[in-house]
């Protein structure tokens, strides 16, 4: 299962070990309970076949939900992990000292859960401890306050909204760590001023008839946000309104353009999709000047893809977002486009552009999320609705 050092410890110490179902109580200590921002969040670092160290500059505590007391290689300061070996969920502790993961550190404890030969590496701690590294992994830590507030703001009303999303969900983790949620590194990320940021909102969430939303939030927008329907085609959320925002000109990332040549787009689009032929003309269907779809015919037929999913079949840095115009040329195409991201939620770069007007953080989470309140979830009808989950929206 895993190895001291360099020397594998004995499977037969860890026989006893059964299967167990990923979200067992061991697992869910205290989800709901300690105050604000004390709620545990269980953020999946790692998913690997590969052996993994996780280490400490003082004693480890490694215990399963199936042995009493700690396990037998407790005590040691560095445990090599091989997944294959992992026949039921594991918690490792800190003792005096955070918890290094492949040599990163990080706070809370971590669970391990074996599937199939897979890892499943998942960080359990409280959201603050969670949102000092989100924050200053989204934005740069130098950016005027109140948009720093905004940030954590959002990303903490994120997280809520995942813990209750994860009520529904089989999923052993509430979050990943990498953009496809909030960006998660640990302890490394941390600042001093987004640390102050998150403290300092303590507690706040954007909430829509009294439960938080999903907040969702984007680099820079490029003039105007969007509507959540024209991204993922999903219910139209009445908080996820485009609204125009006239903030983020100071973007370096406000305007682009970028050459796509048609053999990359057969490419990339025949390895996810049914192979294409030779292309013969690519329309785009468009709405608010970003695009919703696009349409290749070519000489095997014709693929749509909505405009999200061709944006992601391409490294970021490529198709920064759906907001752009095309000019055709010989070998492909010419796109010039505005902003960086899907374009849905708080602006990043208007929030900074607002703050660096005199908005507050409320005015601003105001601004780009249509119709919400800036609440506590201290509030009690809030905390009953966290307590006892629901359709939330």
């Amino acid at each position: 299962m895993f190895m001291r050092g360099r020397i594998r410890v004995p499977a037969l110490l860890w026989g006893i070990l059964i299967a167990t179902h990923a979200c067992s109580p061991f697992m869910l200590k205290s989800r709901f309970s300690g105050g604000p921002d004390r709620t545990a969040v269980r953020i999946l670092i790692v998913k690997t076949r590969d052996n993994f160290t996780i280490s400490s500059g003082a004693p480890l505590a490694v215990s399963s939900k199936n042995t009493q007391g700690a396990a037998p290689e407790s005590g040691s300061t560095a445990i090599i992990f091989s997944p294959s070996r992992i026949s039921a969920p594991l918690m490792v502790q800190p003792t005096d000292s955070p918890l290094l993961l492949n040599g990163l550190p990080y706070r809370g404890t971590m669970e391990i859960i074996g599937l199939n030969g897979t890892a499943l590496v998942i960080n359990v701690l409280h959201i603050h401890e969670y949102l000092v590294s989100v924050v200053p992994g989204e934005i740069p830590a130098d950016w005027e306050e109140e948009a720093l507030k905004a940030q954590a703001v959002a990303a903490r009303t994120y997280t809520y909204y995942h813990l209750l999303a994860g009520r529904k969900n089989p999923q052993p983790y509430d979050l990943d760590a990498t953009a496809q949620s909030q960006v998660y590194r640990g302890m490394n990320d941390e600042k001093p001023r987004t640390t102050e940021a998150v403290a300092s909102t303590a507690g706040v969430v954007i909430v829509y008839d009294y439960q938080p939303i999903i907040s969702y939030f984007h680099s820079t927008c490029g003039g105007r946000t969007t509507d959540d329907r024209y991204v993922w085609n999903q219910r139209d959320l009445p908080y996820l309104t485009g609204v125009r925002c006239g903030y983020c000109g100071e973007s370096t990332k406000f305007l682009w353009e970028y050459i796509l040549t048609l053999d990359e787009i057969r490419e990339a689009v025949s390895k996810t999709y049914r192979a294409i032929g030779r292309i013969r003309n690519i329309a785009f269907r468009k709405k608010d000047d970003r695009v919703l779809e696009i349409v290749i015919h070519h000489n095997r037929g014709v693929t749509r893809i909505s405009g999200n999913n061709f944006r992601l079949l391409f490294p970021p840095e490529k198709i920064r977002s759906l907001y752009f115009t095309s000019k055709q040329y010989n070998k492909g195409l010419i796109l010039t486009g505005h902003g960086w991201g899907h374009g849905v939620g708080l602006c990043q770069w208007g929030a900074r552009g607002m703050a660096q007007k005199g908005f507050t953080y409320r005015e601003i989470l105001k601004h780009y999320y249509s119709g919400v309140e800036i609440a506590s979830v201290k509030d009690r009808y809030i905390a009953s609705k966290l307590r006892q989950g629901g359709d939330y929206h």
